[in-house]
């Protein structure tokens, strides 16, 4: 009964990080942890909602009886509290400063915690390359993790990818299991950046000499075919790339060209090298763009995350997060674009609600993107391909939004992404088709809930946002291909060229700032 007792600590200690999968568009409560306080749960990077609102409670509860057990069985409580809080100290020590990329790499490997206080800032990029862009680089990361993957299975094809994924990282994904299989279907569903590290004038050595992000991945995709096919990963990619490279201006072109000329991979194979045969220059070592330089794989499977479950919404009542430079973000965007007013943003955000959630029930993404950006809508994707894996569906009834506020503007050579908190209300449950029996939730009962939505434009576009489906280029009723291009003039619009697009969607009790 002791030992029983004793475990069940250990393993509540362990279900504290345990992810959940559940409902909305961009999750909802898709990623559910639990801790120690709810001051504390605005602290994890991952777009997450408490499984448990009464986390602190259960926090003092699992102490009292730690300290419990230490008064009835102290000689075998108390050496087991010994080694639990020698190893939350060892853990706590290497969360301290880094003092080069191996180390990043072995925390990186390492079981995921709750992420740092402070969320690791893309935007500081910009010290070193004025040019950066958050976008950008998120679109150009989705991008070459789906077609890594897809060339992994393809005897060759890796290679033609050498400019961007190390010998390493090529290495890692031709020898993943099951190796010289097909892999299809790639949706990423969630990536998040774990970690930033720019160098500063003062740091020294090969460390300084790059900056670095480390991203984490969430994903399925098909690998062969028949029963268990269909794969679920969690992945780190460890990135690096010159400081001294610039980021290069957007293109519609969804290629993977030489990083120094622009031309068409292809390499010299009588030089033995990763170099261009058009321009001469070895490009395989991130001097001139973004290289993968690690890939770790922590978790696989052909378990598809639970659907089923109802968690309370968190957050809904918290304070808002508004960046304090909003307001002068927000003048100078309107005096060089009057149009954009903060009525128009509201009809744009609107028709993009009801566009997402129609589409959403309807299990068929398509009538939507012509208002998801091309990454949102791998997210989106994403789960509507768990839930038809699983007989299901997510319906959204009288969805309907109830307010907003404009939080925060960011702006950059490429982009301006403006971060709107919305409040909602409506029916959201999730039922199995077959037989039409609601698995989860309610047909009657309303759920409010609020999130932070980002809604991303080229910094070059001028004009008064549009309320609803017409192509800025072509000017015709817009319908959008799944790769994005409008389906009458062939122009890429799902990037924000020509209108507002939804990017991302934040938990609200996760988002900060």
């Amino acid at each position: 009964m002791m030992t029983r007792r004793i475990a069940a600590l250990l393993v509540l200690g362990v279900l504290a990080f345990s992810p959940l999968a559940v409902a909305r568009p961009g999750g909802g409560e898709t990623y559910s942890r639990e801790s120690s306080s709810s001051s504390e749960r605005r602290d994890y990077s991952d777009r997450s909602n408490s499984r448990n609102s009464d986390g602190g409670d259960a926090g003092a509860a699992a102490l009292a009886a730690v300290i419990e057990l230490c008064i009835q069985y102290p000689k075998v409580a108390l050496p087991a509290l010994v080694i639990l809080v020698g190893g939350f100290l060892l853990l706590g020590g290497m969360s301290g400063g880094d003092t080069d990329w191996e180390r990043v790499k072995r925390e990186l490997h390492d079981e995921p915690g709750p992420a740092p206080p402070a969320r690791p800032s893309l935007p500081q990029i910009e010290v070193v390359d004025p040019e950066f862009s958050s976008v950008l680089f998120q679109d150009f990361v989705f991008r070459l993790y789906s077609t890594a993957h897809h060339y992994r299975g393809l005897d060759g094809k890796l290679d033609e990818l050498s400019p961007y994924l190390s010998a390493s990282a090529r290495r890692s994904l031709a020898e993943r299991q099951p190796v010289r299989q097909p892999v299809t279907e790639v949706v990423i569903g969630k990536m998040n950046i774990v970690r930033v590290s720019v160098p500063t004038p003062e740091d020294g050595g090969d460390f300084a000499a790059f900056v670095k992000v480390a991203v984490q991945f969430e994903a399925n995709y098909s690998v062969g075919s028949g029963p268990g096919s269909r794969r679920f990963v969690v992945e780190d990619w460890l990135l690096r790339r010159a400081a001294s490279a610039r980021t290069k201006p957007p293109s519609a072109d969804r290629r993977f060209p030489c990083p120094n000329c622009g031309a068409p991979w292809r390499s010299d194979q009588a030089a033995g090298t990763q170099k261009c045969a058009f321009c001469g220059t070895v490009v395989d070592n991130g001097r001139f763009d973004w290289q993968v330089e690690d890939i770790k794989v922590r978790r696989e499977t052909d378990h598809v995350p639970g659907l089923d479950a109802d968690v309370p919404e968190q957050g809904t009542s918290l304070p808002t997060v508004l960046d304090p430079q909003f307001a002068s973000d927000w003048n100078a965007l309107t005096e060089q674009d009057p149009a954009v007013t903060q009525d128009a943003i509201a009809a744009r955000l609107a028709f993009i609600y009801t566009s997402l959630n129609d589409a959403w029930s309807r299990g068929d993404l398509k009538a939507a993107r012509t208002v998801l950006s091309d990454g949102l809508a791998d997210y989106c994707q994403y789960w509507l391909d768990a839930y038809a894996a699983r007989r299901l569906r997510n319906m959204l009834d009288d969805m309907r939004l109830t307010r907003h506020e404009l939080v925060k503007l960011a702006r950059d050579r490429h982009y301006d992404a403006l971060t709107i908190r919305i409040w909602g209300t409506g029916k959201d449950y999730v039922v199995r088709p077959a037989d039409n029996n609601v698995v989860r939730g309610s047909r009657d009962r309303t759920r409010d809930y609020s999130e932070y939505w980002t809604l991303i434009r080229a910094s070059s576009r001028r004009g008064a946002p549009q309320p609803d489906a017409t192509c800025g280029s072509c000017g015709a009723p817009l319908t959008v291909s799944m790769s994005g291009q409008c389906e009458h003039c062939g122009s890429h619009v799902t990037a924000g060229e020509f209108d507002w697009v939804l990017s991302s969607i934040e938990q609200d009790d996760a988002y900060r700032g």
